[in-house]
Order: structure tokens, then sequence, then C-alpha cells
């Protein structure tokens, strides 16, 4: 994408070569100690912890986070970088990656540390099987329809939501989808 790489443009601007410490724009690879597989797992769990404290606090309609599921995902995105940046940099997002591994092995420093290109597979899988398995993870909690036949004083709303429809008032229920 052409903001991530303007974006790491822009790194290459405020950090000449010399002053560039991680010697490669701080391009996301696996350290040291640890196997691609590890890497991939790493990333994939990160990317999970974030994609579903986002769907279970800030997209489902029966959140009850409201305006703290800021602080929700903000603790996510906090362990996950905890976690992971010891171990591949913390990417969690292919986009974070592209950019610095592709700036960075074009800019041409002397002192340039290769990795991020090579790696750059594992920044896109891991993330991908992540976000893959907090959907199926997710699924699980998706209200679904009242099954035909059923004998319940309910109906459904647009969102899918079980609708009681008892005298003493409204109450939404959501559904556990049947495995």
């Amino acid at each position: 994408s052409l903001a991530v790489l303007l974006g790491a443009a822009l790194l290459c601007a405020i950090y000449p070569c010399e002053a560039d410490l991680t010697t490669n724009l701080a391009s996301n690879m696996p350290s040291a100690g640890y196997t691609d597989a590890q890497a991939v797992l790493a990333e994939a769990m990160g990317t999970f912890l974030l994609c579903f404290t986002v769907w279970e606090s800030a997209v489902s309609p029966v959140s009850t986070c409201g305006r703290n599921a800021c602080i929700a995902i903000s603790g996510a995105v906090f362990v996950s970088v905890l976690t992971l940046l010891p171990v591949t940099g913390c990417s969690i997002n292919p986009a974070r990656s592209f950019g610095p591994a592709i700036m960075a092995s074009l800019r041409g420093c002397p002192n340039y540390t290769g990795g991020g290109l090579e790696a750059l597979w594992i920044m896109f899988v891991g993330p991908f099987l992540g976000a893959a398995s907090a959907t199926l993870a997710h699924h699980g909690f998706i209200p679904q329809p009242v099954k035909e036949g059923e004998d319940r004083t309910s109906s459904m709303n647009s969102m899918g939501f079980e609708i009681d429809n008892k005298k003493e008032g409204i109450t939404i229920h959501p559904r556990v989808m049947d495995l």
C-alpha cells in the first residue's frame, strides 16, 4: 500500500542510516532463538487476541463495554506487545511490517540488517491465521435464528437476536451457535 510505504519513507527521513539503531527501520522478523513456526504462532495469537477483543467489546451489539471498549482493546494490544516484542517485534498487522521491510531494503544503508523481507510472509500468515481463528471463535457467539417449530414466545430482530415479548418487558438474548 502506498500509505505504508510513505510512512516508512518518512521514517527514513527522520532516521538516517547512522541514527537507525535497529539498522532496518524496525522491520519485523523472528528474533534469534525463535523458529519461523514459533513466530507464526505468536503473531497468530496476538492477532487473535486483538480481533476477538474488538469484536466482543466494540462490535457485538450485546457488549456492555460502551465507551470503555477502548480500554479492553488497548489492553489487548498492550498484552500482545509485551508478549510478542521479544519474539517478532509485534506486528499483528501486515501493513506495519510491509512498509519498513520494503523501504529498509531499498535505502542502501551500509549497516543494514537483512531479514525483514524474508520474514514478511510470517507477518502476513500469522495475522491471517489469528484473525481467521478469532472469526471462527466469534462465530460461536453470533445469535442464531429461532428454528422452525420451536415453541417460543419470542421473535427475532433484524440483528438476529431473540426478543422475549413477555409482559414484564422486552429482554434480548443472544443465541449461541449449535455445533
